[in-house]
């Protein structure tokens, strides 16, 4: 199955898996600096399944599950979009939003100029930018909504190298799973 995207300016086929998804290497592409985000979801050189495997381990280690933590930072985030002050308290976590006019597109979306990606429970978080603080411990974190997603329904942090990467062991200590 192929499908068109108009990323460059150029006109590129994206080859589509038997479910309907783009291919590892049409995703990497999409993640690399200047693919669906000027900064990236990736190194330039790094591997989805390599930086998935190394975050599915930290998990393991943890004995933490990706609804875990996302379910506990999706809570934190749609409670400060509710606010009018886009702020909310929840225990000792403060989160605050930034939310902007566009919305960030889900890589695994298999045909973005025409709808977001739609796995799991979707893109809920996909035009704010969050910052958590734990103030029992005084540590921050902050990064994409869209990571809520990527994490819950793609088990997928950012890479090593993105700016935007969302650590698991960070988020976890943070949030509070020990």
């Amino acid at each position: 199955m192929l499908n068109r995207l108009n990323g460059d300016k150029r006109l590129k086929e994206v080859k589509l898996d038997n479910h309907g998804l783009p291919s590892e290497a049409a995703l990497e592409a999409r993640m690399r600096p200047g693919g669906f985000s000027r900064a990236g979801f990736l190194g330039p050189n790094e591997k989805l399944r390599e930086v998935t495997a190394a975050d599915a381990e930290t998990l393991r280690n943890l004995n933490l599950t990706y609804a875990d933590i996302a379910s506990r930072l999706d809570a934190l985030i749609a409670a400060a979009e509710a606010s009018p002050a886009h702020q909310a308290r929840l225990g000792p976590l403060e989160c605050e939003v930034r939310v902007h006019q566009g919305f960030q597109i889900c890589p695994w979306a298999p045909d973005p100029h025409q709808a977001q990606c739609s796995a799991g429970q979707g893109v809920r978080h996909g035009s704010v930018d969050w910052r958590v603080t734990n103030l029992t411990t005084g540590e921050e974190m902050k990064g994409p909504g869209l990571i809520v997603h990527l994490i819950r329904d793609h088990h997928f942090f950012e890479g090593p190298l993105s700016p935007n990467r969302v650590d698991p062991f960070q988020l976890a200590h943070l949030l509070g799973f020990f």
